[in-house]
C-alpha cells in the first residue's frame, strides 16, 4: 500500500506542480484581465459536476463492489452494466449544459464585448464537450482504481496542466484564452482514450436504482466542494476587475496543497477502508482511519503555514510577470492566505469523506453539503461589502472550517466510540496549529530582515530551511507529538534504503 501511495502522491503532486507552472503562465500570458475572468467564470459552470464526478464514482461504486466481492462474475456483470447510462449522461450533460451557457452567456458575463462574445462562445464549446468526456473518463478511472490499477489512473492526471502549458505557451498569441480550454479539452480526450482500453462495458439494469439514490446524496454531499467557486464568483463579478481572477488563482494555487496532502492518501486508502466496513472491522477501520487524518492535517497545516509566511516572496518570484504587477501580487497574497486556512480543512474532509461513504452514511454527509454552501453564500455576500474580495475568501475559510467540525462531531457520534476522535485529537489540532503559528511568525520576520542584504532565491530557501527546523523542534521537543517522531524515523529509514 505504502508504494502505490507514494506514486500515486508522486503524480498528483507532480499534476499540482505543473497547476502552479500553469498558473504562471497564466498571469504572465493574460495577468488579471477580462479575457481570464471570462476563463474562469465559464469554467466554474460545468465545474460543479466534473468536480464531483471523480468523488461520486469512487465513493458510490466502491462500497457496492466490496460487498460484491465474493462473486466475480455477478461484480464483473455490474461493473459494466452502468456504462450505458454513463455515457448517455455524459453526452446530455455536455450538449445541454452548452446549449443553456451559451444561451446565457450575456447572465453569466455581464457586460461582454463584441470582440470577446465569440471567444466565449468557442470556449464554452471546448469546456461542456471536455467535460462530458471527463465525466465518462471519471466512471472508468473508479472501476481501476478498485482494481488496484492505480497508477494508470494517476499519471494521466498530469496531462491537463501539461497540455495547457504547452499550447498557451505557442498559441497564446494566436487565440488567447482558447489555447487553454483547448489544451483542457485535448487532456480529456486523450485521458478517456487510455482509460476506455482497460475497461470494455456492457449493459445491465441491476443494483441501478440503489446507486442512483447513492449518487443523489454524494451529488449534495460534494456540493461545498464545487458550488463554492461559482458562489464566489458571482459575488466578485460586483467588485472591480480581475476580482474574479484573483479568486481563480487562489483557488488553484491552495488546490495543490490539498491534493498534495490528502487526495493520493484517500484514493488508495478507500477500498481497503470500504472492504474493512463490509466485512465488519469497523473499530480497526476507525484507528487507522484516526491515524491517517493526524498526518494529513499534520503535512497540511505545515505546509499551509509555510506558504503563508513567505506568500509575498514566493507570488512576486513566480506571478509578478507581463500584465501581473506589484499591485497584483500584493491584492492576490492578502486573499491567498484564508484559502491555504480552507485547503487544510479541505484535505482533511477528503478523507473525512471516504469515511462517510464506507459506512454508507451517505444522507448525514449529504446535509452538511446543503446547509453549508447557504452559510458560504451569505458569508461571501455580506464580507466582500466590507472587505472586497478578501471577505470572498474569508467566508470560504470559515466555511470549510465549519463543514470539518460539523463532519468530525457527525461522525463522532456515529462511531460510538469514546476513543475515536477524542479530546486527544482535538489536543492535537491545537499543538500543530499553535507550532504552525510561532514558526510562521519566527520565519516572516527573519525573511523581512535577511532579503536585505541577500538575494530572493536564497532568502525564501534558508527561510523554508528556518521554518522547518523551528516547527520540527517546537512538535518533537516541546509538546512531545509522537506523529513527529514516526514521520523522522520513516524518513530516516527511507534515506539508509537509498544509500544503500
Amino acid at each position: 500500500m505504502f508504494k502505490n501511495t507514494a506514486i500515486v502522491t508522486l503524480f498528483l503532486v507532480l499534476s499540482s506542480v505543473l497547476g502552479f507552472i500553469a498558473q504562471i503562465v497564466y498571469v504572465s500570458s493574460f495577468g488579471a484581465s477580462s479575457e481570464m475572468d471570462i476563463y474562469f467564470t465559464l469554467l466554474s459552470v460545468p465545474t460543479i459536476i466534473t468536480g464531483m464526478a471523480p468523488v461520486i464514482f469512487t465513493s458510490v461504486l466502491l462500497p457496492n463492489f466490496a460487498k460484491l466481492k465474493s462473486v466475480e462474475s455477478e461484480l464483473k456483470s455490474f461493473i459494466n452494466s452502468l456504462w450505458s447510462y454513463i455515457l448517455l449522461f455524459s453526452i446530455l450533460f455536455a450538449v445541454i449544459g452548452c446549449s443553456i451557457t451559451i444561451y446565457n452567456i450575456h447572465i453569466l458575463i455581464p457586460n461582454l464585448s463584441s470582440k470577446l462574445h465569440t471567444t466565449a462562445i468557442e470556449v464554452s464549446l471546448m469546456l461542456w464537450i471536455g467535460s462530458g468526456v471527463f465525466i465518462a473518463s471519471s466512471y472508468l478511472a473508479a472501476v481501476l482504481n478498485y482494481n488496484k490499477k492505480f497508477i494508470k489512473v494517476a499519471w494521466t492526471s498530469v496531462l491537463p496542466a501539461f497540455l495547457m502549458i504547452l499550447l498557451v505557451m505557442i498559441f497564446h498569441n494566436y487565440i488567447g484564452i482558447r489555447s487553454i480550454s483547448l489544451g483542457l479539452f485535448l487532456a480529456n480526450l486523450i485521458q478517456f482514450t487510455v482509460f476506455f482500453k482497460a475497461v470494455i462495458p456492457y449493459f445491465s439494469l441491476s443494483k441501478f436504482k440503489k446507486l442512483l439514490t447513492q449518487t443523489f446524496f454524494v451529488i449534495l454531499s460534494l456540493l461545498p466542494f464545487t458550488i463554492f467557486v461559482p458562489i464566489g464568483y458571482y459575488w466578485a463579478s460586483y467588485l472591480p476587475n480581475g476580482s474574479v481572477s484573483f479568486l481563480g488563482y487562489s483557488q488553484s494555487f491552495s488546490g495543490f496543497l490539498s491534493v498534495a496532502t490528502g487526495m493520493g492518501i484517500a484514493i488508495v486508502s478507500f477500498p481497503n477502508l470500504a472492504d474493512d466496513f463490509a466485512n465488519g472491522n469497523g473499530n480497526e477501520a476507525f484507528y487507522k482511519f484516526e491515524l491517517t487524518l493526524k498526518y494529513v492535517l499534520l503535512i497540511s497545516l505545515f505546509a499551509a503555514a509555510a506558504f503563508i509566511a513567505l506568500r509575498i516572496p514566493i507570488l512576486t518570484l513566480f506571478y509578478q510577470h507581463g500584465s501581473f504587477t506589484q499591485s497584483s501580487v500584493i491584492k492576490l497574497a492578502n486573499v491567498i492566505p484564508w484559502y491555504l486556512v480552507a485547503a487544510i480543512f479541505i484535505a482533511g474532509l477528503n478523507l473525512l469523506r471516504t469515511l462517510f461513504y464506507s459506512m454508507g452514511e451517505y444522507k448525514k454527509i449529504a446535509i452538511l453539503g446543503i446547509v453549508i454552501p447557504v452559510v458560504f453564500f451569505i458569508l461571501s455576500g455580506v464580507l466582500k461589502d466590507h472587505f472586497s474580495v478578501v471577505g470572498i475568501g474569508i467566508a470560504n475559510a470559515l466555511s470549510f472550517t465549519l463543514l470539518f467540525i460539523s463532519s468530525i462531531i457527525v461522525i463522532k457520534f456515529k462511531s460510538k466510540s469514546k476513543e475515536f476522535l477524542s479530546s486527544n485529537f482535538l489536543f492535537f489540532i491545537m499543538k500543530n496549529i499553535i507550532t504552525s503559528i510561532f514558526a510562521g511568525f519566527i520565519t516572516t520576520y527573519t525573511f523581512s530582515w535577511i532579503s536585505v542584504s541577500i538575494s530572493q532565491v536564497p532568502s525564501i530557501t534558508i527561510c523554508f530551511v528556518l521554518f522547518t527546523g523551528t516547527y520540527f523542534l517546537i512538535a518533537k521537543y516541546i509538546f512531545k507529538m509522537t506523529e513527529i517522531i514516526v514521520i523522522e524515523n520513516v524518513i530516516t529509514n527511507q534515506i539508509k534504503v537509498v544509500r544503500r
